[in-house]
């Protein structure tokens, strides 16, 4: 077909057919959740449902099928953490569908509307104003400018000529042009830099490792525990092989934090489903709890403080001209479609009572447009620098103060003569200025008082010029906003160090020099979250502890980012910190009680091996003590809200806080079955007063771990405790329980009296091993620094 009185017959049908067979074309992969199958094999094929499985077969095999209860929770379990998988899974799927964008392409000799993803090698694509270039590509037949920002944080257009290269994620701010594909998909520029970051360790969240350790750390010790269990008991204990093999599977049951995964699920899942009500969509789960423990936070100027749009603040008359005529016409003769011409367009009415004859396009090389009327001489508007490159004290002088404020501006000049070429004349005149400016978002001011007031340091990074930057964040409200340096200036990584310390604003910041700022203030021991749209954040993305990208962005930025703002909303990021407390919070809470059967199954199993004859508790025991002590009133206590800031470790605060019970109850259980056994007691009466005694530890140790007492925290633990000595009550015979006489009563009444202050000992004993640790730490730290 012929374009520009040019022949382009494009690529055959066989010619693409074959391109696509040699893998040629130009597929992106944007999978962002897990398949069906996935989610399934993660929460059936685990350790501990290996496990589980394990002791479900040997309480058949020894005939206690009422001990068999356990399974049901497993199973429970596993559903409930397939179905919020799913649900998550659904709704995410439901927002992160793009509109499939569609290029048109010269193929058989005809223009064609394809996909993008269907381009391939050697295509003939055309591409005019407005669009974003799919695909690397080499100018061969037009001229155009193209915004290749979200590239390198540059906002100024740049001109290609035929023969130029076109950057995939650019886009054309004017003009049109056909173009040859030279690269597709994994080989293109911006898809080279996603896959570098894809080369970038994954960062885990405190709370994702220290879930882990937890796993890995029970992992470790269960099956030797619990083998050196039924030994004990089988040939030293005077116990039946069938009640070694109940006692031992109870034992590692009760070593099996086995709903704590699970509700970190479900929380984390509520979460998402909290935040897409947001328009906020989640990419990786525990981003969510790391966005409450950031202190650092890095803000890309466009599309996160500002909208990304420029307005006219108002204008400034050098001659007795109507400016607002002016611009009128020249808007309607023009045919730019940049931000700048935008905003001429929305503040000043398009006129048509000139009479055009020759139009200058706007050419980012020399930085202004015009065009010449008949009868009226040849208007321009543009940057005073090229409209006056000889200079014009007066105009410079205005124009540098409003410069200096972090204006953008722009010179309305004329001449009498009626121009037809893009020469400038020699009796140029100015007529006025065109003060223009960023537009802020009218969520950046609040968004950015509340990160303040949290007391997360605010860094604005920008590959703008730095006054401007600084003028901006100056206006949206930033704290220190007049401390800024312009990164060219920064060569080494020291210098970044240091200027991170010093400068709140950075300017002509590139790619690499974003990622390198992040790496350096993790190294400060900061928590680093980063803002941005574009593919040159993508880079400082994968190194940013939680990364935000914006909708609007590039795909490449939105898939390298845990958090997408699908409305742009910034202001959503509070809600954001605050769903992340909520989460951290509650899940702290919840992991305290969890891990209280852990520790006391773990102690009375080591004091059984070691000192006692029997394991006091049945699985069908444990099973009442997890639902009733943790299980439902952690479900439901986790949806309470919850935003207080996040302090402190996350594994040494759940030890703290799950430790002190758990050893009143081992210690409790272990004195009670001993001693009982030495004075030949009922086995199954000691059983009952370690039931009872365990249940009143477990509301103790509610009622401090859910400080403050509200009325739902109080409504829910007493109502979940009463349920709990109804169900002994009513299931006696199921649980293997049985009265308790009078003299029991009375040293349970007097382990009860006691439980408080043994909690508060073991409390101040956890916090000497706590300093004898850190002590160690030290010491060993100072050898170091020695050696």
């Amino acid at each position: 077909m012929k374009i520009n009185n040019q022949d382009y017959h494009g690529l055959s049908t066989a010619e693409v057919n074959q391109r696509i067979s040699n893998g040629k074309i130009n597929t992106v992969d944007n999978k962002i959740t897990k398949s069906y199958k996935q989610i399934f094999l993660n929460n059936t094929i685990t350790f501990f449902n290996i496990l589980n499985a394990a002791l479900l077969g040997l309480v058949l095999f020894v005939g206690s099928y009422k001990n068999t209860l356990f399974i049901l929770v497993i199973i429970i379990n596993t559903i409930a953490g397939i179905y919020q998988e799913i649900k998550a899974k659904r709704t995410l799927d439901r927002l992160s569908i793009l509109t499939t964008s569609h290029v048109e392409v010269i193929r058989d000799d005809e223009l064609k509307e394809i996909d993008i993803d269907q381009i391939v090698l050697d295509d003939y694509i055309v591409l005019t104003t407005g669009a974003q270039i799919p695909t690397d590509s080499i100018l061969i037949d037009g001229h155009m400018e193209t915004n290749e920002s979200l590239l390198t944080g540059e906002s100024d257009p740049v001109l290609k000529q035929n023969g130029d290269t076109l950057y995939s994620g650019s886009f054309i701010t004017s003009g049109k042009g056909i173009c040859k594909v030279i690269h597709v998909g994994d080989d293109n520029y911006m898809n080279q830099i996603t896959q570098e970051a894809k080369r970038l360790k994954k960062h885990n969240s405190e709370l994702n490792r220290c879930l882990n350790k937890i796993l890995k750390y029970v992992s470790i010790v269960i099956l030797p525990i619990g083998g050196l269990l039924f030994l004990k008991q089988f040939f030293y204990g005077n116990q039946t092989f069938n009640s070694s093999i109940v006692s031992t599977v109870a034992a590692i049951l009760g070593m099996i934090p086995e709903g704590l995964v699970l509700l970190t699920s479900v929380a984390l899942t509520l979460s998402v489903l909290r935040l897409a009500k947001q328009n906020t969509l989640v990419q990786e789960l525990f981003c969510i709890e790391t966005l409450a423990r950031v202190d650092v936070l890095c803000l890309d100027k466009t599309g996160t403080i500002t909208e990304g749009t420029m307005k006219v603040e108002f204008d400034v008359k050098m001659s007795n001209v109507d400016i607002s005529e002016i611009v009128g016409n020249l808007m309607h003769s023009l045919t730019d479609v940049n931000v700048t011409a935008q905003a001429l367009k929305e503040h000043y009415q398009t006129k048509t009572n000139f009479n055009p004859y020759f139009v200058i396009p706007f050419s980012s090389d020399r930085k202004y447009s015009g065009t010449s009327y008949f009868n009226r001489g040849t208007y321009y508007i543009g940057a005073y620098q090229f409209l006056f490159p000889k200079g014009n004290e007066e105009l410079e002088e205005k124009c540098v103060d409003y410069a200096s404020e972090g204006y953008r501006i722009l010179v309305l000049a004329h001449t009498d003569e009626v121009m037809s070429n893009e020469a400038l004349p020699v009796d140029l005149e100015p007529l006025g200025i065109i003060v223009l400016s960023d537009v802020i978002r009218k969520d950046a001011k609040e968004t950015l008082a509340y990160f303040n007031e949290q007391g997360v340091d605010l860094k604005v990074i920008s590959g703008d010029d730095p006054i401007t930057v600084s003028s901006i964040a100056k206006r949206a409200g930033l704290n220190n906003a007049h401390h800024y340096v312009d990164a060219t200036t920064l060569s080494t990584s020291e210098e970044i160090a240091e200027a991170l310390n010093k400068y709140s604003v950075f300017g002509r910041v590139t790619p690499q020099q974003k990622k390198a700022m992040v790496v350096a203030l993790k190294q400060q021991g900061h928590t680093v979250a980063m803002t941005g749209d574009g593919i040159n954040d993508v880079l400082a993305f994968k190194e940013a502890d939680c990364s935000i990208a914006m909708a609007s962005g590039s795909d490449a930025a939105k898939n390298a980012a845990n958090l997408v703002l699908l409305d742009n909303n910034f202001d959503a990021m509070p809600h954001i910190v605050d769903e992340g407390r909520r989460v951290i919070n509650n899940i702290t809470m919840s992991a305290s009680m969890f891990l209280i059967k852990t520790i006391f199954s773990a102690l009375i199993a080591i004091s059984t091996i070691f000192f006692g004859q029997a394991y006091p508790f049945e699985p069908i025991q444990l099973s009442l003590i997890s639902a009733c002590g943790v299980g439902i009133p952690t479900f439901f206590l986790t949806y309470e809200a919850n935003f207080a800031r996040v302090e402190g470790n996350f594994l040494e605060t759940v030890l703290e806080k799950s430790f002190p019970s758990a050893f009143t109850i081992a210690i409790g259980a272990t004195l009670i079955t001993n001693i009982g056994l030495a004075l030949n007691y009922d086995p199954n009466m000691l059983s009952t007063v370690c039931v009872l005694f365990t249940g009143w530890n477990y509301t103790i140790a509610l009622l401090k771990i859910y400080r403050p007492l509200t009325k739902y925290r109080k409504f829910i633990i007493y109502s979940t405790q009463f349920c709990y000595y109804i169900s002994m009550m009513i299931g006696q015979s199921i649980l293997e329980l049985t009265g308790v006489s009078f003299n029991w009563l009375m040293i349970l009444l007097g382990l009860i009296a006691f439980s408080s202050i043994i909690v508060d000992l073991s409390a101040e004993l956890f916090k000497y091993i706590k300093i004898f640790k850190e002590f160690l730490e030290k010491r060993r730290k100072k050898r170091l620094s020695k050696g």
